[in-house]
């Protein structure tokens, strides 16, 4: 007796059509903002756990300028530099996000000031 097989074709991620993707509004103001709003929070929560610059930064395997330039928004910092901040400040990286609001970020950003 022979047997017989049913092929099914999968379809794989490829093959699926493409999303129509909407684009980021990111311009260099919003991405600056966005340093600045993450910096902020880093200082808070830091402040908030009575940490100093060098406990952060000893914690995070950078120096404390380093971290100072992150908390007032002058370099920006991977995720996974943000991740092991986050970590050491007892948080998810998502606290770090809370201060953002989405529709300020989306046209009109240049006009807002800090």
């Amino acid at each position: 007796m022979e047997a017989q097989h049913t092929y099914v074709h999968l379809n794989v991620a490829n093959d699926l059509p493409k999303p129509r993707l909407s684009p980021a509004p990111i311009s260099a103001a919003t991405s600056r903002l966005i340093q600045q709003r993450l910096g902020r929070a880093i200082r808070q929560r830091r402040r908030m756990m009575d940490l100093t610059l060098q406990d952060l930064a000893g914690a995070c395997g950078v120096t404390f300028q380093q971290v100072h330039k992150y908390e007032s928004g002058l370099c920006s910092m991977s995720a996974s530099q943000l991740w092991c901040i986050a970590v050491a400040l007892e948080v998810p990286v998502s606290y770090f996000y809370d201060c953002l609001a989405v529709p300020e970020l989306v046209g009109g950003v240049d006009d807002i000031e800090d």
